[in-house]
């Protein structure tokens, strides 16, 4: 009898953990897209931020047209078999990690702008120039001796301009709070007008305006490097692509509030404006961010 209990209770016992571990799956994902890209599993019927990042991702490669809304459905199933099948993977329609690291990579890829050369130009103004590190740019071209770069050299400068749609670059929106408000739900691309830097951002509310996060520390890192290395709250024209779109808009640089990404290197959030967005404390309309959303929605 004794033994029967026992099995009994450690028949108990697996299942618990059994279940235990299913239900505690789902945690992982979302701690894993709070990092970035995740690096679990997606496939059809899952929804939450790991299938916005992938959708956002497809969007700006130009294979997913759809709205970003977390869900992993058919139109974004035929969006990972396109893309699957551009590259030469198996077109099965679910992300796992080739599928998911062919994808970081053409969107590393998409971000770097080619550079030609110039006479006098070295690794140190060219990495200036761009708003990026000299290392970044030896890393990106495999250059093994620095002082061998030559005028006429092409080079690619890593993360300095915004990942392009596969049909070409959209024209800037002048788009209504109102409406950017039920578009703008999980990830985007910010990209800073007067430097070309680009950096990836997730929503974590806001009424009046988007509040908002850098993804990770290198988005974090980026976005200090357009405010000049050091946290301000004046405001700067963006576009803001989601969705396959471009959208004027205006950023301040100032860590504040509450936060929802640990590990990111940016203690709160920051606020991104468009047109007719107000004021939280207020419930104004800000003219300096106005001003900036007008010189974003000129710069296309």
């Amino acid at each position: 009898m004794r033994l029967d209990t026992l099995g009994r209770a450690l028949a108990v016992a697996a299942l618990a953990a059994l279940a235990g571990l299913i239900v505690c799956a789902p945690c992982t994902l979302a701690a894993e897209a709070a990092a970035g890209a995740p690096s679990g599993l997606l496939r059809a019927g899952m929804r939450g931020d790991d299938v916005a990042w992938l959708q956002q991702g497809l969007a700006n490669l130009g294979f997913y047209t759809g709205e970003v809304d977390g869900l992993f459905g058919d139109r974004t199933i035929r969006a990972v078999k396109a893309f699957q099948r551009e590259c030469g993977l198996p077109a099965d329609g679910m992300v796992g990690t080739l599928t998911r690291e062919r994808l970081e990579a053409e969107l590393r890829k998409a971000r770097a702008k080619t550079y030609v050369v110039a006479p006098g130009d070295s690794l140190w103004s060219i990495a200036r120039k761009f708003g990026v590190s000299v290392q970044d740019i030896v890393r990106a071209n495999s250059i093994s001796d620095p002082s061998l770069v030559k005028p006429g050299q092409e080079l690619q400068i890593p993360g300095s301009a915004q990942v392009p749609s596969r049909g070409g670059r959209g024209p800037v929106e002048l788009l209504q709070w109102d409406k950017v408000n039920s578009l703008f739900r999980s990830y985007a691309t910010v990209v800073d007008v007067r430097t070309g830097l680009s950096f990836r951002v997730k929503r974590r509310g806001g009424h009046f305006h988007a509040d908002v996060e850098p993804v990770t520390s290198e988005d974090t890192a980026v976005m200090k490097r357009a405010f000049g290395g050091a946290w301000s709250w004046d405001r700067r024209p963006i576009v803001v692509e989601l969705s396959g779109r471009r959208i004027a808009a205006s950023m301040n640089g100032m860590p504040h509030g509450g936060e929802t990404i640990r590990g990111n290197g940016f203690p709160g959030h920051f606020c991104i404006h468009f047109a007719g967005s107000r004021l939280h404390n207020s419930g104004k309309v800000d003219r300096a961010h106005q001003a900036c959303v007008q010189e974003a929605a000129a710069s296309d």
